[in-house]
């Protein structure tokens, strides 16, 4: 039991425990704060640990400004410390919120008067300390006894990380998140050293200027240019030269498929595929003669965003509205409209080169509401599918305006938009996931919009994303030397596909499409 006369000291271990988990970005949760308390209350009172306590509550009041826009450590934190330069400080010091430069400074002073003044409880139960020793012990064993880890090292690995223990917590994510962003940097070294190796039989662009613009997790029946009720495409719907109605993307998730839309594609056998990555739609027009660049939305580097960075470092400009994880605080308010004044300024410079631009949407992301920049346009009865049809009214917009921009520099233009992947209905019918058993997950709009065309063209045609790289060289001008479907002169000369495979986000095994199961849209 308590008694009464160090209940207060008790109190202030548990504020103490709270504060410091939130300024180093964590979640409140009922381990972290009681692992952290007993900490407290059991070391506190031992010279050593006082100063230990006082040093890391000290640097969690230097996070605070970080923890609170990027959370705990993550690749976004590593590489804004290693990245940053003066200007990109200067701003986002410009951007942080008054109290943020004076409440630091007012903690720190705080936790260094508390840790020499305060008088921390004493415990010496046997049985509490029992019961503290199984409450850290409980998770991490439980992970073992399921995961089986089989050596030493990984054993002690997976102890240590599923230890709620927000000190331990941060250290190693912060290891982790080095480690991560170190390898990626020199991956990305490494992969533009090899350069494509698919032959160019010859170039010929029929345009100035080409744009893909990738869009994010958008199935085709919940888009009025492919019969959805609700018209959120009407610029498409109505200005689009090509509408291709049979896309069949390689992957249910973004970093599975991007690589396969945009790369070649290595079949093993007809049963597994890789991405080979230096041969990319990027990497081809590098080798044409083209002007390159990628404008995205989504983060540079990230412990999922890996794939995808890769082969955007082979363009010859890049431009990230953000350096780190694409969905972490920091993404805040940066909506995809921010990759216009971008594209604006690269259209308003001379250059006698053919340019291929590509734009990396957030899109229709999962949270959808979060993806929103304006009010929620439709009202569907449904929060999230209410945000989900408005997000790709945004992405329409977008569309426009990116060809306003083309046309505002009088541009000779091609653009093709396509999503990365589908979704699939959840909780009941209340929410779109990611599932890789459903077909809606791999169907997506594949759109063209050319300044040279007056009239509309609808295809219906079931082709595989697999070997699309094919269809997009041929489609910038670049014929190589590969004997393939997609390099037909005409769009419209490209034969439907048959039995065409997919594969999921685990493994690189192919899988029968028409076998997936069918997820109808209940709101059309």
């Amino acid at each position: 039991m308590i008694k009464k006369e160090n209940l207060f000291s008790h109190s202030v271990c548990i504020c103490l425990s709270i504060l410091l988990i939130y300024l180093l970005g964590f979640e409140q949760k009922l381990d972290r704060i009681f692992l952290t308390y007993f900490s407290l209350i059991f070391l506190g009172r031992f010279t050593f640990f006082r100063i230990f306590f006082a040093i890391w509550f000290v640097i969690a009041a230097l996070y605070l400004p970080v923890g609170f826009y990027y959370g705990p450590p993550n690749v976004a934190v590593v590489s804004a410390i290693t990245e940053t330069d003066i200007d990109e400080m200067t701003e986002f010091c410009s951007q942080l919120p008054s109290y943020f430069y004076f409440v630091p400074l007012i903690l720190i002073l705080f936790f260094i008067i508390l840790f020499k003044k305060f008088s921390f409880p004493k415990i010496n139960n046997r049985y509490l300390i029992i019961f503290v020793l199984g409450l850290c012990c409980y998770k991490p064993i439980k992970t073992i006894i399921r995961h089986h880890p089989n050596t030493f090292s990984s054993i002690t690995y997976s102890f240590l990380k599923n230890i709620k223990y927000p000190i331990l917590e941060f250290s190693l994510a912060f290891y982790e998140s080095t480690n991560i962003y170190l390898t990626e940097k020199q991956q990305q070294l490494k992969q533009i050293e090899q350069t494509n190796s698919i032959p160019i039989v010859s170039v010929n662009p029929k345009h100035k200027t080409y744009i893909i613009i990738i869009g994010e997790s958008v199935r085709k029946d919940y888009m009025s240019a492919y019969g959805f009720k609700y018209d959120n495409t009407p610029f498409a719907r109505n200005h689009a030269s090509v509408i291709w109605d049979g896309l069949i993307t390689p992957a249910p998730n973004t970093q599975s498929s991007i690589p396969h839309l945009i790369s070649q594609s290595i079949f093993s056998e007809d049963k597994k595929v890789n991405a080979q990555l230096n041969n990319n739609i990027v990497s081809i027009a590098n080798d044409a003669g083209f002007e390159t660049y990628w404008l995205s939305n989504q983060g540079k580097l990230g412990a999922i965003e890996i794939t995808v960075p890769r082969i955007a470092a082979y363009a010859k400009h890049s431009f990230y509205t953000k350096k780190g994880e694409y969905n972490g605080k920091s993404s805040r308010g940066k909506h995809d409209t921010l990759l216009l004044p971008e594209l604006d300024n690269i259209l308003s410079t001379e250059d006698s080169k053919p340019k291929l631009i590509v734009m990396h949407l957030i899109g229709s992301h999962s949270n959808f509401c979060k993806r929103l920049e304006f009010k929620v346009q439709f009202d569907l009865n449904n929060k999230n599918i209410s945000c989900y049809v408005s997000s790709i009214k945004e992405t329409d917009d977008l569309i426009a305006q990116t060809i306003n921009i083309l046309k505002k520099h009088n541009q000779d233009y091609s653009v093709v938009y396509f999503a990365d992947h589908g979704l699939a209905h959840a909780d009941q019918y209340n929410d779109l996931r990611h599932n890789p058993n459903y077909q809606d997950s791999y169907r997506v709009p594949f759109i063209f919009f050319d300044s040279d065309k007056s009239s509309q063209q609808k295809i219906n045609k079931q082709i595989s994303g697999f070997q699309l790289v094919y269809l997009l060289s041929n489609w910038i001008g670049v014929k190589l030397d590969v004997k393939h479907d997609y390099m037909q002169n005409e769009l419209s000369e490209i034969p439907e596909q048959q039995n065409i495979k997919v594969k999921d986000w685990d493994n690189n095994k192919l899988y029968q499409f028409n076998k997936l199961k069918n997820d109808p849209n209940p709101f059309n």
